[in-house]
């Protein structure tokens, strides 16, 4: 009897706990329609475009960085990333604060909302990673990959894209 009770004394501590947790974690986060808005002008990305060259098969994955530059006197809220395809991977860099690598939706399934703010007149890292033998030996010849960045609203989305060509030698 005395094992059964201390049993639910813990389970309800640590449901408590974790309602407190969830009910909290959120409460410092500004909801996009209260955020000022940027101007779709004030932000910047580049390049808008790379060209990576020939890149071989065998030597794995490329890396490259764009610069998102909030040139407005208000946050810029990136609310999506999403990728034309699984051999290519983006994420948003800010100081020591990471977003984790998104990529291509597929069969109906969305990337999340990832509301990572870039405060007024910053800039942020775009860091793109392509695999070039993540479509095997089918995979070889001309690349031409987009990444898609959706902003706070009135900014809306904008594409980022790199070209290239896959060589096995």
């Amino acid at each position: 009897m005395n094992k059964k009770i201390i049993l639910i004394f813990l389970t309800t501590l640590f449901l408590i706990g974790g309602g407190v947790y969830l009910i909290t974690r959120n409460q410092n986060k500004v909801a996009d329609s209260a955020l000022p808005k940027v101007d779709p002008q004030d932000v910047q990305i580049s390049p808008e475009t790379y060209d990576i060259g020939k890149v071989l098969m065998k030597n794995g994955i490329v890396q490259r960085e764009y610069e998102i530059k909030n040139n407005s006197k208000n946050v810029l809220r990136v609310k999506n990333i999403v990728t034309s395809c699984m051999c290519t991977r983006a994420q948003v860099v800010l100081g020591d604060k990471r977003s984790r690598f998104y990529a291509m939706e597929m069969s109906g399934a969305k990337n999340p909302n990832i509301d990572f703010d870039i405060p007024a007149e910053s800039t942020a890292k775009l860091i793109v990673r392509f695999d070039p033998a993540a479509h095997g030996p089918a995979g070889v010849g001309p690349v031409d990959r987009s990444v898609w960045l959706t902003f706070a609203d009135p900014v809306g989305t904008r594409e980022i894209k790199f070209t290239g060509e896959v060589v096995l030698q």
